[in-house]
């Protein structure tokens, strides 16, 4: 192999759902990117949508509704045709990324608020539309569990929040070996980690290993929190808000120029 065919080995290793990695797999299947299948969390419809069912029979009450994922997108449309549920035409739409965004529009012919440029619960409290939400009910729909910080500012602005839970996450252990073994094929190695529970996940499996190989993989995250959980065992973390599939190979081609 000459040197050329050499610097053109990258991986990317990415911690996303299953789904998410063959979708980002086939989507850089032309380029010079290879695409690792290690996630750390899986995505699962409820065992039960009695509550969020009802909660949809009832979407006259809100006025406003945010989704904080694909995830939440997909089972909410999901969960909408299986009840023949009419939304109404009132109801405000909110979400925090592109990706979100862009399903939505897809499925449903409304105005979406969401931030430009910085995809966090954070900058989608500086939207306008999120100013003044005194005595207005917000549905939140997200997976179980998950960060409060939206939910809490919204009611100390005078909201009425609620949760419309309709998936659960549950964490996967990285078989490290086969990790390690994928990756010696590899000169340029990347591993993309897009939450604050998947990098702590991370860190719990990590513990009591030797971490010398790891010292060599360029960790791309999407907030600065991520970055500030790993710093302690990577020594090469890329921050970029915006993750998405063009974002991503125009990171790793900077950083893989020879």
């Amino acid at each position: 192999m000459n040197k050329n065919e050499w610097t053109k080995k990258i991986a990317l290793i990415s911690t996303r759902p299953h789904k998410t990695n063959i979708k980002l797999s086939v989507d850089l299947k032309n380029s010079s990117i290879s695409l690792l299948d290690y996630p750390l969390t899986e995505i699962y419809p409820l065992d039960n949508y009695k509550i969020f069912d009802g909660i949809l029979k009832n979407l006259k009450i809100y006025h406003h509704i945010i989704f904080i994922s694909t995830n939440s997108v997909h089972f909410f449309l999901e969960r909408v045709k299986k009840q023949s549920i009419n939304i109404p035409k009132s109801l405000i739409f909110s979400c925090i990324g592109p990706t979100t965004k862009s399903l939505l529009q897809k499925n449903l012919s409304v105005n979406i608020h969401s931030p430009e440029n910085h995809f966090d619960s954070e900058h989608l409290l500086k939207k306008e539309i999120l100013s003044d939400v005194r005595e207005r009910k917000i549905l939140i729909i997200r997976g179980k569990g998950g960060r409060e910080t939206l939910k809490n500012e919204l009611e100390k602005r005078g909201a009425d929040v609620s949760y419309g839970e309709c998936y659960i996450r549950k964490y996967v252990n990285i078989n490290l070996f086969h990790l390690k073994n994928d990756l010696t094929k590899y000169n340029h190695k990347f591993m993309l980690i897009s939450s604050t529970n998947s990098a702590k996940h991370l860190i719990n499996q990590l513990i009591d290993i030797e971490k010398s190989w790891l010292h060599n993989i360029k960790i791309i995250v999407n907030h600065n929190k991520i970055r500030d959980q790993l710093s302690a065992i990577f020594k090469h973390i890329l921050v970029s808000e915006n993750i998405e599939l063009q974002k991503l190979k125009e990171l790793i081609a900077t950083e893989t120029l020879d």
